[in-house]
């Protein structure tokens, strides 16, 4: 059995869904809510809390709890987004020099403190912010292409070009998805709570070294993008494996 306040938001949104607590109205107050349900004024707040989170339920201060109007979804589908999408979406872009700190040191294989470029992408739909992008590059990059600003929202026209520009087919992007919580700076970047879901990708653009001596892959470039759950969701195309294609066990027993 889920826990009381999880039955309790369970049970408003079904109400919100099924139209019976209508968009713009305004919810009972915590204390009826809470006689109602007949859970204390903490779990019921959890509950709300938690309609809060997934973008049904909108807390005004002073004036209570009203049902909110779904924010529009960005799509982010690890390419540029559609036409439709771009045509309503203005993206702030900036670059700076910094010292590559160790877990952005550790993604683009360089040592602690090395400068890179980072570029910092902000898209917003009207007034509300959809997505964070944080991108970096090292400076071994720009031989290929001076640095520019990007104009996509998670940087993938620069993430391509350097793709392109360095290794062709060889180069291939990775990415890793991650359901949390934001930090500080996210959220007050996005103008979201600290305790709003966001959906964190890390993508890296790699290409093979030519090497014969190492079975490295050179880095091109770090992204960190950022997407709060509520106004944001994830679709990716898949290509169907090669039936005359066999997998392997490594020497960990995992296929690959």
């Amino acid at each position: 059995m889920s826990a009381r306040h999880q039955q309790v938001a369970d049970d408003l949104r079904r109400r919100i869904v099924s139209g019976a607590l209508t968009t713009g109205e305004r919810l009972p107050s915590e204390r009826q809510l809470s006689a109602h349900y007949r859970v204390s004024t903490p779990t019921l707040r959890d509950a709300l809390g938690v309609l809060q989170a997934e973008g049904l339920v909108e807390k005004v201060q002073g004036r209570g709890n009203f049902v909110r109007e779904p924010a529009p979804r960005l799509t982010y589908p690890g390419r540029h987004p559609g036409a439709a999408e771009v045509a309503d979406l203005h993206v702030v872009s900036s670059f700076s020099e910094v010292a590559a700190a160790g877990e952005v040191a550790a993604r683009l294989g360089v040592p602690p403190d090395t400068t890179v470029t980072r570029y910092v992408c902000l898209a917003h739909r009207g007034d509300t912010p959809h997505s964070l992008t944080h991108l970096y590059v090292p400076h071994a990059a720009h031989e290929l292409e001076p640095p520019s600003v990007p104009l996509s929202p998670w940087g993938d026209d620069l993430l391509e070009q350097f793709a392109d520009r360095a290794a062709g087919p060889a180069a291939r992007a990775t990415h890793q998805v991650t359901a949390r919580f934001p930090t500080d700076a996210e959220a007050q970047s996005l103008r979201i709570a600290v305790r709003t879901p966001v959906l964190a990708i890390e993508r890296r653009v790699v290409a093979e070294r030519s090497e014969p001596d190492t079975q490295e892959a050179r880095v091109l470039a770090y992204a960190l993008v950022v997407l709060p759950g509520d106004r944001a969701r994830i679709a990716f195309a898949t290509r169907h494996p090669d039936p005359d294609h066999h997998c392997e066990p490594d020497q960990k027993g995992a296929a690959r």
